[in-house]
């Protein structure tokens, strides 16, 4: 069957599927270790955009408009001439992860705003990026908005259930978008019915798991 999304290698496919997998249903038990990893892969993924976006915004548009947008991305950052850009964006990445990693292991209502903040518009990223495989870039624009203000109040209201439904979501479209891939599969509707199916059982599993927590704390405390 011929497709114009690009094979993955079957290393690539296991690792990622059991990535998604654990996240999707197990995500909770490892929160603590979790928030500090989300947080650095937030600060880098979200200073690398802000890097594109303000001194490369024709190459950003043109990568976005490609077959496979994270290999032309990456492909200008590594492989590009412009040398000037590939240093400042590379050390955009390093510095964003880092505060990032540090903010998350500090207490305190305005250091977890800011994480909670960095934490949404990097899952509004990470969507806009799977979805391009199946919408044009103009409608992806608007679902990926409307997400991130839900998401966005979601975050700052409840930032534990939300790393949990997160978690859920995540997994769930990592495992969809690596199954689509392996089935050479470019039917949005498929993908988006895997994902669900997947994301509500995630959740269930993750509820579950914080309420079992939260009975052990309060058996503790008593």
């Amino acid at each position: 069957m011929h497709t114009n999304l690009p094979t993955l290698g079957a290393p690539i496919m296991i690792v990622g599927l059991l990535a998604g997998f654990f996240l999707c249903f197990y995500g909770n038990v490892a929160r603590k270790y979790l928030v500090p990893l989300r947080s650095v892969l937030s600060g880098a993924m979200v200073s690398l955009a802000l890097a594109f976006l303000i001194m490369q915004p024709e190459t950003l548009i043109a990568s976005l408009a490609s077959k496979n947008t994270i290999k032309a991305l990456l492909d200008h950052l590594i492989k590009g001439d412009d040398y000037l850009f590939s240093s400042i964006a590379l050390a955009s990445i390093a510095i964003g992860g880092l505060l990032l990693f540090a903010l998350s292991r500090k207490s305190g209502l305005v250091t977890g705003k800011v994480v909670a903040l960095f934490a949404a518009v990097s899952m509004a990223l990470f969507i806009f990026i799977l979805l391009l495989e199946f919408l044009p870039l103009t409608p992806n624009l608007l679902v990926s908005g409307i997400l991130l203000i839900l998401i966005l109040i979601f975050c700052m209201r409840d930032f534990a259930s939300y790393m949990a439904f997160e978690n859920s979501v995540a997994g769930a479209l990592l495992i969809s978008y690596l199954l689509a891939r392996f089935w050479y599969l470019e039917d949005l509707w498929i993908f988006l019915a895997w994902a669900l199916i997947l994301s509500i059982l995630g959740i269930l599993s993750q509820i579950r798991s914080m309420k079992k927590h939260t009975a052990k704390r309060e058996g503790a405390d008593v």
